[in-house]
């Protein structure tokens, strides 16, 4: 215990420093009030996580394209500031997370190619991307067809799955981002008795377990009412590891006729009841929810592990999304309250 505590001081303090720089309430009330982006990047600048990073541009010279890139690239430098401070058996806990951005990475090139409404511009991930996978990022943004794209990546542990769903019949992006996801977290489930040791494992594992359960029931949700998928293809999207949402309550929700029977049985599931959940006014606030109070409670029972650096970047990614999503708001125009309400 000893050992574990001088060997994690040293990082637990600098995220509690990096923590400190994190948007509170104040600030999204605050932000929500802005008009243009101009006024957006202001203050950010005012901020000392992203000051660094919009401090070389004047307010009215960046479009928002760019805006949001350098608000990514901002989830980089953390990982980065956190990556060379780690010694290097903490460092093998952030291997994980840098698994997970390779797969959101494809998945955005991808979208690209399906609809041509969102363009990949490049982050500074793209230097783990290249040194691992060996892959032109370049060329996989410019593909121009679903078949160009999967054979770019011809050489690399993705091919396989990616190769496998187009051969069946008129498979969507959903489909494709689907499997992707369930790749990732099988990989890592595997994977992480390998690096991980004592509390660090016991952190990373509770984390994941806990995280592919909620997803499981999330997608269940999304299957049912935003796609109109059957029972029997649900399946294929659930993610092949029960924590604490036993295989026979996966089957359960699927099975369900109705969204009011699925809220029913979820109502009844552990996390309703372990997390002190009264209501579900959605799913997907259902879902983030739970998983902050996830990440809170991991840091408190293993507060000599990575799990308070684990908690620190997810919290950094969800102001990543809400400050994205203000970027959105601005540029249609919404009210404050508006714009409150989708960041809250």
């Amino acid at each position: 215990m000893a050992n574990n505590l001088l060997s994690y001081s040293g990082i637990t303090a600098k995220v509690k420093a990096m923590e400190s720089n994190l948007f509170k309430n104040d600030d999204y009330v605050k932000i929500s009030n802005l008009e243009t982006v101009s006024e957006f990047i202001n203050f950010l600048k005012s901020n000392p996580a992203y000051e660094p990073l919009f401090s070389g541009f004047e307010e009215g010279s960046l479009h928002r394209g760019q805006v949001e890139e350098l608000i990514v690239n901002s989830l980089f430098d953390s990982y980065s500031r956190i990556y060379r401070f780690c010694n290097s058996e903490q460092r093998k806990a952030l291997i994980f997370l840098s698994f997970r951005f390779e797969t959101t990475i494809i998945k955005y090139c991808l979208q690209h190619v399906f609809n041509d409404e969102y363009e990949y511009k490049g982050s500074n991930f793209d230097v783990l991307f290249n040194k691992r996978l060996k892959i032109n990022l370049e060329q996989l943004t410019s593909a121009r067809s679903v078949d160009e794209f999967i054979n770019l990546l011809k050489d690399t542990e993705y091919y396989p799955i990616l190769k496998a769903i187009q051969n069946t019949n008129n498979p969507t992006l959903f489909d494709y981002e689907m499997q992707l996801d369930i790749y990732y977290f099988k990989k890592v489930w595997k994977l992480k008795d390998k690096y991980l040791k004592g509390d660090s494992n016991k952190a990373y594992t509770e984390i994941l377990g806990k995280q592919a359960d909620l997803l499981n029931i999330l997608w269940i949700y999304r299957s049912k009412k935003y796609y109109d998928i059957d029972s029997a293809k649900i399946y294929s999207y659930i993610i092949p590891i029960s924590y604490k949402l036993k295989k026979k309550e996966i089957t359960a929700l699927i099975e369900t006729n109705s969204i009011e029977e699925l809220v029913t049985l979820v109502n009844t599931s552990y996390y309703v009841k372990a997390y002190g959940i009264t209501e579900i006014t959605s799913f997907e606030n259902l879902y983030r929810t739970l998983l902050s109070k996830i990440y809170k409670s991991n840091k408190q029972k293993y507060p000599h592990s990575m799990a308070p650096v684990q908690q620190y970047l997810y919290f950094k990614e969800l102001e990543i999304d809400k400050l994205t999503t203000v970027l959105e708001c601005i540029r249609y125009k919404l009210q404050p309250n508006e714009t409150l309400s989708y960041i809250q």
